[in-house]
């Protein structure tokens, strides 16, 4: 499966690239997963790298699978 490249004129993806730059907390509902909360701190054209507050290990969560992002912030 092919993956399109980012296309940095759409506005979901320059917000969440702020959010990026600003190290904003996040709560990410997904399908079937408990709420996630944390800092994004990359994203490619397939997954979210969350940061978890207690410092844990990153969290990669699928684009596909992502209900509600909210800045906690």
């Amino acid at each position: 499966m092919e993956t399109s490249p980012l296309d940095s004129s759409l506005p979901g993806i320059r917000l969440l690239q702020s959010w990026i730059r600003e190290q904003s907390p996040l709560s990410i509902d997904a399908v079937g997963q408990e709420r996630i909360e944390g800092k994004l701190i990359w994203q490619d054209p397939e997954f979210l790298a969350i940061q978890p507050p207690s410092g844990g290990r990153v969290l990669l969560v699928n684009r596909r699978q992502i209900v509600v992002i909210r800045s906690l912030g």
